[in-house]
């Protein structure tokens, strides 16, 4: 029996993903056949449960495998015909919950088109990894026929020449069709060089989430502005507060590099608020006096005031947001799209969450303008598809308002098209209503193709606000010189 290879840089579930389906297409095992149970397979292979289980509910999503509840997991006998009818589109994404919505496609698509079955077989990857492992694949000529991917990265895979532009793939397309339903934000977002590259899937906002029941029992207001901000964390940092609570800090948020692009999706509104940019008129301008002011606020908040731990420069991009599911913070700096997780990490229901979360744009600067992020995920077609066409179709329908639309509000998830507001009213989905209303006030992360690597050094400048002595001014100067490198842009000084 084929062994996992642990020192290979391919996921260990992914490597028993592919042996399961390997032993399956031999003939080890045959349709009605039970495989191993959960426990028979991490002796066999030497691992633990977590990779065993997502192996395993991916080949379930996919048609593979059906689990039987006390009879134990089968081939599918069906699966194989099904697979070999239709096509079959390999598909990457950085959320599992999303193999939920292809399956939804997949039915949805099957029975509007018969005569032309597909089916998926997705790959999960998490975000951080899943740019680097895009560009590992196609250089290894195995890369997927599609992948969700943060829209800040379509310019840079669109450049480097992986991606399909979607005119090319349907000749109706173009920038005017396309913006018909869509916000604004989104079509520069999924653009390089005047030609679309990313079909938009999800749209999203950066916030404050605050435990609203336990600010409405302290008589507080959730925090408008930074002096604001400080005021209710200084409250909770009481001793007999945190007693009655139970919590462990005010206030968590990513602020590292471990962090990924969550990082700079939670701290740059801070930036924006007070006045500064990275970049403005073809010139790299982060370095300005509104930079520093934010992230000498920042440092504050960490190493003076002590309203967040040291370690957020640790925290991984689910880091936060677990915290304040989990009672362990008042308030957390995150996105729109975490709401499902919460609910799923603190087991609440939808009366519980609207009971017990609150929601505000990211605080201000004192006399600033709010500038909460606006991002999304968009689909995109690599050029290694054989079938293209056909991916561009299903994907078509999967972005259909009224065919996902209800799967979307069951994720308090929102599309980036207005027309998907129709399907939302603030009694039935409160928080889809109120980013629906607030994302016109969004900022975007440049799209260029640099982005990724702008990125890092904006999250290595984060991460040293917190954790190196160096003066902010330095810090901010040495950040925007190298972007500038990275850019090719001259720096303002």
């Amino acid at each position: 029996m084929a062994k996992i290879e642990r020192d290979s840089p391919i996921p260990i579930y992914h490597q028993l993903k592919t042996l399961i389906r390997e032993q399956i297409e031999s003939g080890l095992w045959k349709p009605g056949d039970r495989i191993p149970t959960e426990h028979e397979l991490c002796r066999l292979y030497g691992i633990s449960r977590s990779p065993v289980r997502q192996a395993l509910k991916e080949l379930e999503y996919e048609g593979v495998l059906v689990r039987c509840p006390g009879a134990g997991t089968f081939v599918n006998d069906s699966s194989p015909r099904q697979i070999a009818a239709g096509t079959s589109i390999q598909f990457v994404c950085s959320d599992i919950r999303w193999s939920h919505l292809l399956e939804h496609v997949r039915k949805a698509w099957n029975v509007a088109h018969p005569q032309q079955p597909v089916s998926f077989q997705v790959e999960v990857v998490s975000h951080t990894r899943l740019y680097d492992f895009l560009s590992t694949a196609v250089g290894g000529g195995t890369a997927p026929d599609a992948a969700m991917v943060d829209c800040v990265w379509v310019a840079g895979l669109a450049r480097a020449g992986f991606l399909y532009p979607l005119e090319s793939l349907n000749s109706h397309w173009n920038h005017s069709t396309f913006g018909k339903d869509l916000y604004p934000a989104f079509i520069s977002a999924n653009s390089y060089q005047d030609r679309l590259y990313g079909l938009p899937v999800k749209a999203d906002l950066s916030l404050l989430w605050y435990r609203k029941d336990w600010l409405e029992s302290e008589g507080l207001l959730p925090p408008g502005d930074w002096d604001e901000l400080v005021a209710v964390a200084s409250h909770f940092l009481q001793p007999q507060v945190q007693e009655r609570y139970g919590y462990t800090y005010p206030l968590v948020f990513p602020g590292g590099v471990a962090g990924g692009e969550a990082t700079v999706y939670m701290l740059m509104p801070f930036i924006w608020s007070a006045g500064g940019e990275i970049f403005e008129n073809g010139e790299v301008v982060l370095n300005s006096p509104a930079t520093c002011r934010a992230l000498r606020f920042l440092r504050e908040l960490v190493l003076t005031r002590q309203v967040s731990p040291p370690d957020v420069i640790r925290y991984r991009e689910d880091t936060a947001f677990r915290l304040f599911a989990s009672g362990k913070a008042v308030m957390a700096l995150g996105g729109s799209y975490e709401a499902d997780l919460i609910r799923a990490v603190s087991g609440w229901d939808d009366r519980e969450f609207q009971e017990r979360v609150g929601y505000i744009l990211p605080p201000v600067a004192p006399g600033g303008r709010p500038a909460p992020t606006v991002g999304g995920t968009s689909y995109v077609i690599l050029r290694q598809s054989p079938c293209p066409q056909r991916v561009m179709d299903v994907l078509r329908f999967a972005t259909n308002p009224a065919q996902v639309g209800p799967y979307y509000r069951e994720l308090l998830q929102i599309l980036p098209n207005p027309s998907f507001n129709r399907l939302v009213s603030p009694n039935g989905a409160p928080l889809l209503s109120w980013v629906s209303e607030v994302i016109p006030l969004g900022r975007a992360r440049p799209s260029i193709p640099e982005y990724v690597k702008v990125s890092r050094q904006l999250r290595a400048m984060f991460e040293r606000a917190f954790s190196d002595s160096m003066p902010i001014e330095t810090l901010v100067r040495r950040t925007a010189e190298f972007i500038a490198v990275i850019s090719e842009m001259p720096c303002r000084i």
